[in-house]
C-alpha cells in the first residue's frame, strides 16, 4: 500500500539553501525579471546566520521552507530517507517545495513588525493549500515574537493578490495610497558621490 505525502512548513537549515537559492531564481523567473537575483549559497549562509562563525550575530533575515515526504521515487535534488515501521523498511523522499524569506522591521505607530520579502511554492504543488500552510507559519512566528502586523508587498499583476486578500491582508496602496519607493545600489552610490565634502 503507497504512503500518502506529507507536507510540513519548518524553518530553514543550513543543507537547504542551496534549493532556496533555485527557488529564488524560480520566483525571479515567474516575476518576469529573471537576472534579478545576485545572491550566492554563501550569502545566504551569512546573511541568515548559519555560518557556525556567526552564531552570536543577528541573523539578517529568517527563512522558512515546505518539505514534501513521500514514497520514494528518486530524482535530483531528493534527499532519501529509510526508516522502519512494523518490522518493515519504508523508504521515502523528501523535497523542497517552497520557501518563505522574512525579515523584522519596526513601525513607529504600532513597534516590532514582520516583513515577508518572498513567498514561493513551486507551480506543481500550488492550490493544495500548502501556500495557505506556509503564510500561517509565517504569521504565527511574527506573533509569537511579538510582532504587531505583518508587512509585504507584491506586484499588481500577481494573480497572488487574491490569496492575500483571503487570507484577510489589506492593499494599503488602495486604501491608504501608500507608494513603494527604493533607492539601488547604482542610486545609493551616486547619492553617497554627490554628497561627500
Amino acid at each position: 500500500m503507497a504512503t500518502p505525502h506529507c507536507v510540513i512548513a519548518r524553518k530553514t537549515r543550513k543543507e537547504d539553501l542551496g534549493a532556496v537559492l533555485e527557488m529564488i531564481q524560480e520566483l525571479a523567473d515567474f516575476e518576469k525579471m529573471s537576472d534579478g537575483p545576485q545572491l550566492t549559497v554563501e550569502d545566504l549562509i551569512r546573511d541568515g546566520g548559519f555560518d557556525e562563525d556567526q552564531s552570536t550575530k543577528t541573523p539578517v533575515f529568517h527563512s522558512f521552507v515546505l518539505e514534501l515526504t513521500d514514497p520514494v521515487q528518486t530524482g535530483e535534488n531528493e534527499e532519501i530517507r529509510t526508516s522502519s515501521t512494523s518490522g518493515s523498511d519504508l523508504s521515502t523522499r523528501t523535497k523542497l517545495i517552497g520557501y518563505a524569506i522574512c525579515f523584522y522591521s519596526y513601525s513607529t505607530w504600532q513597534g516590532k513588525a514582520f516583513f515577508l520579502e518572498d513567498i514561493y511554492v513551486k507551480p506543481d504543488y500550488r492550490s493544495h493549500g500548502y501556500g495557505k500552510l506556509l503564510f500561517t507559519t509565517l504569521v504565527h512566528h511574527a506573533r509569537e515574537n511579538g510582532c504587531s502586523r505583518f508587512d509585504f508587498h507584491v506586484l499588481a499583476w500577481n494573480p497572488a493578490k487574491k490569496f492575500y486578500h483571503g487570507m484577510g491582508a489589506e492593499n494599503l496602496t488602495e486604501t491608504e495610497e501608500w507608494e513603494f519607493f527604493r533607492l539601488t545600489r547604482d542610486k545609493m552610490d551616486k547619492l553617497c558621490e554627490n554628497s561627500v565634502k
